[in-house]
């Protein structure tokens, strides 16, 4: 009788077990399944986990099904005339040499005419119809026409601004259209989620995604003023003047250009940044063109020679090599030498940088520079002038362990005139092969400074030459063309 008790208890223990191991394995599984965030759909579509701490895939589809809507195709026509070759039978004396009549409505020039289209992409930035788009887009164009959505509209011109590669158009819709948001550039980082959102090859809504690669790209070639984003997402021809947006559906850049070997996308895209393109748009919008404030200085990059021979602890910021008399840095006590490390707060590494920063503002705007003088930090407030440009940038000229090998003379009146200064050495010749060669150092070039100080005698380069310290490169503040640099020359170093 204990046998069958204890017989029975044993299977009713191993049933229960086997019912509360079921019971935990299914809840095990089911946990497995929500820290994995697999869902089903009832659509048949499945999102997978991120390799990377289970964070979920964003959802593409949501952002473009939005912003397809604010992107339209922007069609261009230019109407092109070439003169009918005459074969010079409208010189008078082939036509009486061949006996022809002296028709003045046969000696007119003809002309055959062809028209040639072009297609681009815009993005609608206002619902009553202001759209942004690409200059190149829209250059020379007789006739603009916008598609957006299932119908086509005339687009006029309200502004272009060729220094940035940006217009914009104005359409006139019946109602309210559906306009982007717009995005802080400034805040994406690389490495983050974009769309490229536009018309290639005449395709409608075509949407493809990447990361950001880069940011501040400048130096490219594209146009005068450039901060570039850089993309994989693919554009190809026709995407031109599209929305590059974020993962929250905003614009953050005007597709402009690809880096390419085959006209086709190679997985390096530009865009103009969203910050830059507002900047341009809204002074197209109120003015019809852009206003650029002016400093009047030219700049070049601080390298780690010049830093050297300059005593300057750091290898970034932005020389200033000249100071235009009577402009607004020259009011406000900008001097040639002066570093700049900031504007505004806003640290500057580059002359590029400096420069479009600058230009962003319109005239009259209050900047802040933080330079160093002297080892000393000084802030300077600038009221910016009206420019016919902006700041004029100098590139620095490869300093390849230059030493003395110049053939000097003072320099005439007439050729200081324009620099400002009323001494300096021109000079005559420079040594083949010579350290000045592999500096850069050319015969016309107009030496105004050595070591910071002015210079218009032979005696007083050299006096100069003397004086400087072993082991510290010279310094030359040097006049080419319309601008000046500075050159570090390194005497203890003849590679000749």
């Amino acid at each position: 009788m204990s046998i069958l008790k204890r017989t029975t208890a044993l299977t009713a223990t191993l049933i229960i077990s086997g019912f509360l191991l079921g019971v935990i394995a299914t809840a095990n599984w089911d946990a497995l399944f929500r820290a994995g965030k697999v869902e089903v759909s009832t659509s048949g579509a499945q999102e997978r986990p991120s390799p990377r701490n289970g964070i979920m895939l964003p959802n593409f589809a949501d952002i473009a099904e939005e912003i397809m809507p604010t992107v339209v195709t922007v069609y261009s026509e230019q109407v092109i005339r070439i003169r009918r070759p005459s074969f010079g039978f409208d010189d008078e004396f082939f036509r009486r040499f061949f006996g022809l009549p002296d028709s003045p409505r046969d000696r007119e020039p003809q002309y055959d005419e062809f028209r040639q289209q072009g297609l681009g992409s815009g993005v609608i930035v206002t619902t009553d119809g202001y759209i942004l788009t690409n200059n190149h887009v829209i250059a020379n164009a007789d006739d603009i026409r916008v598609k957006a959505g299932d119908r086509t509209f005339d687009a006029e011109v309200v502004g272009t601004d060729i220094k940035t590669d940006l217009a914009v158009l104005k359409i006139e819709p019946d109602g309210p259209l559906s306009a982007i948001k717009l995005g802080d550039s400034d805040k994406i980082r690389i490495g983050e989620w974009v769309l490229a959102v536009g018309h290639p090859f005449n395709l409608d809504h075509t949407v493809t995604a990447g990361i950001l690669s880069a940011k501040g790209r400048n130096r490219v070639g594209i146009t005068d003023y450039e901060d570039f984003l850089q993309t994989d997402a693919a554009i190809n021809p026709g995407n031109s003047g599209g929305a590059l947006v974020n993962m929250n559906g905003e614009l953050i850049g005007i597709n402009t250009a690809i880096a390419t070997r085959t006209g086709s996308s190679a997985g390096v895209g530009f865009a103009i940044p969203s910050n830059m393109a507002k900047a341009v748009m809204d002074q197209l919008i109120e003015h019809g063109k852009v206003r650029r404030g002016y400093v009047g200085i030219n700049i070049q990059d601080l390298t780690p020679e010049l830093a050297d021979a300059m005593g300057i602890d750091r290898t970034d910021g932005v020389i200033i090599t000249h100071v235009v008399s009577g402009q607004a840095g020259d009011k406000a006590g900008l001097k040639a030498s002066d570093l700049v490390i900031s504007i505004d707060g806003r640290p500057v590494k580059t002359s590029s940088e400096l420069r479009n920063v600058i230009a962003s503002n319109p005239p009259g705007t209050k900047i802040s520079l933080e330079i160093i003088r002297d080892g000393r930090v000084r802030t300077i407030d600038i009221v910016l002038g009206d420019s016919p440009d902006a700041v004029a940038e100098l590139k620095p000229e490869p300093e390849k362990s230059p030493d003395i090998g110049i053939e000097l003379e003072p320099a005439e009146p007439s050729d200081l005139v324009q620099f400002g200064y009323s001494k300096g050495l021109i000079v005559k010749s420079v040594e083949p092969g010579s350290p000045a060669d592999r500096a850069g150092i050319m015969p016309g070039d107009i030496v105004f400074e050595v070591n910071r100080s002015e210079v218009g005698k032979i005696d007083e380069f050299n006096r100069q030459l003397q004086k400087t310290p072993s082991g510290r490169p010279l310094l030359l503040l040097v006049g080419r063309g319309d601008g000046m640099m500075y050159v570090a020359l390194n005497l203890h170093d003849d590679k000749r």
